[in-house]
């Protein structure tokens, strides 16, 4: 079993990596890069110049809503984000080769490593239409939350293979706490995405430039993203500190309060810096981070008695 844990790990590991560069996508307006799937302007191996474009370029040009000219930079980093998609399915798919052998004797573990292979392949999927209706913000928003749905299945899964750090008592207040502050947690990044479809249309109508501009036209969503901002900050202050006698989790909680400290404070950046092209995919991370934690804990605790 010492090989699985590891490599549950190592994919759980890769889960954020395969976000991240989501985030680098969007970020340098990457996402028609490729603009055909699963190939890349026809080909298995995208350009590297206008030269090898095929005869028929054009077709997939005109699908692109950037500037409908070659952009080598931009297609290769979308193809590192479908390669690193791809790895993450022939990891999952390994890990349930690797759980085969022990199918019986930890049912709960096989069935988990077969959800995340399957969500693997509904994200991949789900790329697919991304790129079919040509970044449309709805799908863009689906796309997201399957990747972050994949990331807490397979903390499940690492979780129940380390069954030592499971089951830890705590109080049913601070598990009815948990339980809201990630309800609170998924309606912050509900709103995060409301204003990510509004920077998205401004930066499309500015032509990608003038980033100090993408945020001079504020819409009420972002409004209520950067006040709700301190409400969670709050939260997560009042959560770690009702649960700082349980020396079980103790650290975990800390770590989570940081996260949201970390975050709000690269929130306050974006805004103040006039959106610096590194702080988005940060923004993203930390978001993703701090569900996964607060999902952690929850899974590792159980009502006292």
């Amino acid at each position: 079993m010492s090989v699985i844990k590891k490599w549950a790990l190592a994919t759980f590991l890769l889960c954020f990596a395969v976000i991240i560069a989501g985030g680098v996508v969007r970020t340098t307006q990457s996402g028609m890069g490729c603009p055909d799937w699963p190939k890349c302007f026809g080909k298995w191996i995208p350009p590297t110049n206008a030269a090898e474009l095929p005869a028929d370029f054009e077709k997939y040009l005109g699908k692109q809503d950037i500037d409908h000219t070659f952009n080598a930079w931009h297609t290769w980093i979308e193809y590192v984000n479908r390669l690193l998609g791809v790895l993450l399915g022939l990891f999952a798919l390994i890990q349930v080769a690797l759980m085969i052998p022990h199918r019986k004797n930890n049912q709960w573990a096989f069935r988990t490593a077969i959800a995340f292979l399957v969500a693997v392949i509904l994200t991949g999927l789900f790329g697919a239409i991304v790129v079919k209706y040509n970044l449309a913000h709805l799908s863009i928003s689906v796309h997201l939350f399957f990747a972050i749905l994949l990331v807490q299945i397979q903390l499940a899964l690492l979780l129940i293979l380390r069954q030592r750090f499971k089951y830890i008592p705590v109080s049913a207040a601070s598990k009815n706490q948990l339980l809201f502050f990630l309800a609170l947690l998924v309606f912050h990044s509900v709103l995060g995405t409301m204003v990510r479809m509004h920077v998205d249309d401004v930066s499309k109508l500015l032509n990608y430039t003038q980033r100090s501009a993408w945020l001079e036209s504020l819409p009420i969503s972002f409004l209520i993203h950067r006040s709700f901002s301190w409400a969670l900050l709050l939260g997560g202050i009042w959560v770690v500190w009702s649960n700082r006698t349980n020396t079980a989790l103790s650290f975990q909680f800390k770590c989570l309060g940081a996260t949201l400290l970390l975050n709000m404070t690269v929130g306050i950046i974006l805004y103040y810096a006039h959106m610096p092209a590194w702080a988005q995919p940060a923004h993203l991370f930390l978001a993703a981070a701090a569900i996964t934690q607060t999902t952690a804990l929850l899974l590792q605790s159980r009502r006292s008695l």
